[in-house]
């Protein structure tokens, strides 16, 4: 089935939830690469150092976010929380034209809107399931969700250079607040089809904080080895947003526009990896299949950074994007698969903790290394690292890999 086919057999809430997501995302991608490290990079002269301080703010509140907004999803529902989310957006747009005239007033603007994409992302991580439990209707509604989602990372760079090439970077964060408030017409319908609090699975769901979100991550196989693989994975990632701009700028020797339109190149590929997941038979859906994925990104990274060629650079961030595009969806199946509903918020800031903290960690390194590899020895050496890293899981967690993917597709292992 292809992407309109998928659309038109969704529910008329999950529909409503995919406009949701892509509204609120669209902003955010407008904002992000642009108008953050852009202005850092091509408004203020930044180097390394600003550019990991700024993604270190960044990821830090995403972190803090998501931990402020696992909780609160499951006490107040979606409803209620989405409000919440466009309500962070559009202060985060309002406030940042007054701090971004400084590169201390960007870090600012940086850290404000790491706290709203925190909250935000809960929207696609967990928004569906609460309109079901059946794990191949979850993956359809996962793959439509992350298309749109791709198709806002094409769109929203785009966007954000036509206006950072007629006005300037800091001139993006304006397309946030609208785009976020665009995402209230289909939320005023939305309803949740389940009760995230009928029939609890595992102890502590009814605990009201975060201790209740990591109890449930190890207290489960299937959430803790997915827990470790992309933490493990997402460690090579860290160096690449504070050195990206710098690659462009003195490897690929380009102008800030082309920013937009090399995270629009990924965003194309980011379309086909989710659309490919619809394909995906019901059986491939498990955790073997997420590690093949996450090594892929690493042959794709080092053909991104490789050169200084700018047609493999466009080649790399197109299949780099198809492979992240496959990535979300499968994972946040797995992951609504096997949590509970009424944790299902602060189980995915657990993992967003992790994902984050994994990003943050080489960003402390990333100047040092840059000064002695350069800045594209230290991508290339990111990427073998991403590389690796779900090889070796797949190695030493081999029969605890079997054994969930045989509960999975209920074979014997």
């Amino acid at each position: 089935m292809g992407f309109l086919g998928s659309l038109r057999s969704l529910s008329p809430m999950a529909r409503r939830l995919v406009l949701m997501r892509l509204a609120i995302y669209l902003g955010m991608q407008c904002a992000y690469f642009i108008g953050v490290v852009g202005t850092l990079t091509y408004a203020f002269g930044g180097g390394v150092t600003e550019n990991a301080l700024g993604i270190v703010l960044l990821n830090g509140c995403i972190v803090l976010g998501s931990f402020v907004g696992g909780p609160l999803l499951d006490r107040v529902g979606p409803r209620r929380f989405f409000c919440v989310v466009v309500g962070a957006l559009v202060a985060t747009s309002l406030l940042y034209q007054l701090f971004a005239q400084s590169t201390e007033g960007v870090l600012v603007g940086a850290a404000l809107l790491g706290a709203s994409w925190g909250m935000g992302d809960l929207v696609a991580k967990s928004f569906p399931a609460y309109l079901s439990d059946d794990p191949d209707e979850l993956k359809t509604i996962n793959s439509v969700v992350y298309t749109v989602s791709n198709i806002a990372v094409i769109v929203g760079p785009l966007a954000g250079g036509i206006v950072a090439s007629a006005a300037s970077p800091q001139a993006v964060f304006w397309l946030l607040g609208v785009c976020a408030l665009m995402g209230m017409v289909p939320a005023l319908g939305f309803r949740p089809v389940r009760d995230p609090h009928a029939g609890e699975a595992l102890p502590g769901a009814k605990d009201d904080s975060l201790r209740a979100g990591f109890s449930t991550v190890f207290g489960s196989a299937a959430l803790a080895l997915l827990f470790w693989s992309c933490f493990f994975s997402f460690l090579g990632y860290g160096a690449f947003d504070p050195l990206e701009s710098l690659y462009y700028r003195d490897v690929l020797r380009v102008d800030v526009e082309w920013m937009g339109w090399l995270s629009a190149a990924a965003g194309v590929g980011g379309v086909v990896g989710s659309m490919l997941v619809m394909r995906l038979p019901a059986r491939l859906v498990n955790i073997r299949t997420l590690l093949a994925v996450l090594a892929s990104e690493g042959i794709f990274a080092l053909l991104y950074v490789g050169t200084s060629w700018l047609v493999a650079a466009c080649a790399g961030q197109i299949l780099l994007g198809m492979a992240f595009g496959m990535l979300t969806p499968l994972l946040n199946t797995l992951v609504q698969s096997h949590a509970p509903l009424g944790v299902l918020g602060r189980v995915n800031a657990v993992l967003g903790f992790g994902n984050n903290v994994a990003g943050v960690a080489p960003l402390l390194c990333a100047p040092a290394l840059a000064e002695v590899l350069g800045v594209q020895g230290t991508l290339v050496s990111a990427s073998l690292l991403v590389l690796v890293m779900p090889l070796l899981v797949s190695l030493i967690r081999r029969h605890e890999i079997a054994q969930l993917v045989a509960e999975e597709t209920g074979n014997d292992a």
